[in-house]
């Protein structure tokens, strides 16, 4: 014990003599609070089947549930859970770092470029044409065509047409 905290003890000398000579000193704190990088941490208000679906709030700030075709989605969960109360990742709309998987729900044809909102279950659709309200989630990068293709967009803060 006393040869560990000896050498303990010679490290932090080293450490601090090397201070002054250019060798930045690194500060680390293991605190839960602040900001996120694009991304949270939270438990599953029910199963989720498959990933890259969008996600909504759930019963509380907590949780999530599937976001249903009318309502307003605040990111995509990557992972799937088996039952409710699974720790499950969301990644933000328009916080992420990088672009984002989702899921068709192959109610029409997706190519690069169309705009996508949300459809039943999570998944997500091309806009309808004509007048409408309905939460844009996304830029189409690349095309899909079948029921449950996993491709890829470029996230937008759901934000709703009028």
């Amino acid at each position: 014990m006393v040869a560990v905290i000896a050498l303990a003890m010679v490290g932090l000398i080293k450490r601090a003599t090397m201070y002054g000579k250019g060798v930045p000193l690194v500060g680390l704190a293991n605190i839960a609070e602040g900001t996120h990088d694009g991304c949270l941490t939270k438990y599953s208000d029910g199963a989720i089947a498959s990933r890259f679906l969008l996600v909504k709030a759930g019963t509380d700030a907590d949780h999530i549930a599937l976001s249903g075709a009318t309502d307003t989605p605040y990111g995509v969960c990557t992972d799937e859970a088996a039952a409710a109360e699974e720790e499950v990742n969301v990644n933000l709309l328009a916080c992420n770092k990088q672009t984002q998987k989702v899921t068709n729900d192959a109610t029409g044809a997706i190519a690069f470029g169309d705009f996508l909102v949300p459809a039943a279950n999570g998944k997500v659709k091309k806009i309808a044409a004509g007048a409408g309200n309905y939460y844009v989630v996304g830029m189409a990068l690349q095309a899909a065509a079948a029921d449950g293709d996993i491709f890829e967009m470029a996230p937008i803060g759901a934000w709703k047409t009028q």
